[in-house]
């Protein structure tokens, strides 16, 4: 899905940096393509997301969960406003498959699906970067205890 850095120490302050540069994409794909699609009362999320992105607190874990749930909401909505069209061709000279199926999707889906990229993109270097940190606690309170 994404190309992600390695996950190394040599590296997180790589990935920190990623994190934010994805996090401006994700503040660009909730304005052009979230909020417009969500009724007023569901904004909320998306836009304390923004705020904190806008504030550059994108490390915490409130953030992990807004992500968590606007990903969760964006995805329902996407698999609601997609249908599957089934195609039959009975035509004798026909040498392909005679059946098909073609996903179709409304304009709101279709933008809300190409937002839930950038989300999932961000969602995982931040986990990338916890992950070192964590480890980098654990090891260190590791090393106090010995």
């Amino acid at each position: 899905m994404t190309d992600l850095l390695p996950i190394t120490y040599d590296n997180i302050d790589a990935l920190a940096a990623s994190a934010f540069a994805k996090s401006r994409d994700v503040a660009t794909a909730i304005r052009e393509d979230v909020l417009h699609n969500l009724k007023p009362l569901e904004r909320s999320g998306p836009e304390r997301l923004l705020e904190r992105i806008e504030r550059r607190r994108i490390f915490d874990e409130e953030t992990l969960v807004e992500i968590d749930v606007l990903t969760d909401r964006i995805a329902r909505l996407v698999q609601e406003g997609t249908t599957t069209v089934e195609y039959v061709d009975t035509d004798e000279c026909n040498v392909t498959p005679a059946y098909w199926t073609a996903q179709r999707r409304t304009l709101e889906a279709d933008e809300l699906g190409r937002a839930l990229m950038f989300l999932y993109d961000l969602h995982e270097t931040l986990l990338a970067v916890h992950d070192l940190m964590h480890a980098e606690r654990a090891i260190e309170a590791m090393r106090m205890t010995s």
